[in-house]
């Protein structure tokens, strides 16, 4: 296995970071609000899963001619890599 370039390497790194973070404060932003309306409930739930996807998607390689589904509680995600 070929060393990662330093600045890729911190580059990726960087952007992992910063999608955790985003979705942490989504996940507390939905435990401190009390009430929201539907619109606010589905936009929460859709950086929610955005962000949790997009973490997922950054730390997993579908090769050439294979597929990956991801799981959640209530959707799943696949994505395929054609030859």
């Amino acid at each position: 296995m070929t060393k990662a370039n330093e600045p890729i390497e911190s580059l990726y790194h960087k952007v992992y970071e910063t999608l955790d973070e985003l979705h942490q404060q989504v996940i507390e932003a939905g435990e401190d609000v009390t009430e929201l309306n539907d619109v606010d409930l589905e936009k929460l739930d859709r950086t929610n899963f955005a962000l949790q996807l997009s973490k997922d998607v950054l730390e997993n390689f579908v090769d050439t001619g294979k597929s990956m589904t991801i799981n959640y509680d209530k959707r799943s995600v696949t994505i395929e890599n054609p030859k």
